[in-house]
């Protein structure tokens, strides 16, 4: 297999992917640029780039050197095409085949697509404003937490102060209209009255 930049017989070297597979990648020995066939990028192991990429460690972080513009597939012949995205890595040159999909990397570029992927993986540190908001919030949630409460005990306290006809279990003069709204009463106005009510049969 031809290197796309220089056209000089590639070598294959083995890296190790996810799970433990292997992965046979071609990489030329004058550039330094490595090929990826589809998907071979994104299932390399973090820290296999270091293995593959430590022989040329004094020129590693140099710009690559493209004797031509247009650079051809290996596999196809196609017509490589310069990945841009505002939102891929920066400072990494990665030429695309429309066809096959595989993945063009000049020198150095894979240990830095490494890295960055790593960077991006790490928990970011919270600034101060994330934590003036995380207050912020917390002290929302304890202010309506206790009014809820306050409310809550008011209208348990309403409720209890009320006469109660024996005959019926039913707080005295209450209309219709009012025992359907209670009905859509809190979840634990509704319990406590169940719970007074079997106390006030127990007698």
């Amino acid at each position: 297999m031809k290197c796309p930049n220089d056209n000089t017989e590639m070598y294959q070297v083995k890296i190790e992917g996810h799970y433990g597979q292997p992965i046979l990648l071609e990489q030329c020995k004058e550039c330094g640029g490595i090929w990826f066939d589809k998907m071979e990028l994104f299932s390399a192991r973090h820290g296999e780039a270091e293995k593959i990429e430590v022989f040329d460690s004094k020129s590693l972080w140099t710009p690559t050197n493209i004797e031509k513009r247009i650079l051809r597939c290996p596999l196809d012949q196609s017509e490589l095409f310069r990945f841009k995205d505002r939102y891929f890595l920066k400072g990494i040159i990665l030429e695309r085949c429309p066809s096959c999909n595989g993945i063009w990397l000049n020198r150095g570029d894979f240990t830095k697509f490494q890295q960055a992927r790593q960077e991006l993986k790490r928990p970011k540190e919270r600034g101060s404003e994330d934590k003036k908001l995380e207050g912020d919030i917390e002290r929302i949630l304890s202010v309506h937490h206790a009014e809820a409460a306050s409310n809550t005990l008011e209208k348990l306290g309403g409720f209890l102060s009320m006469p109660i006809d024996r005959a019926t279990l039913l707080p005295l003069e209450q209309s219709e209209k009012q025992l359907e709204q209670g009905k859509t009463g809190s979840l634990i106005l509704d319990v406590l009255m169940l719970v007074l009510m079997a106390l006030i049969r127990g007698r």
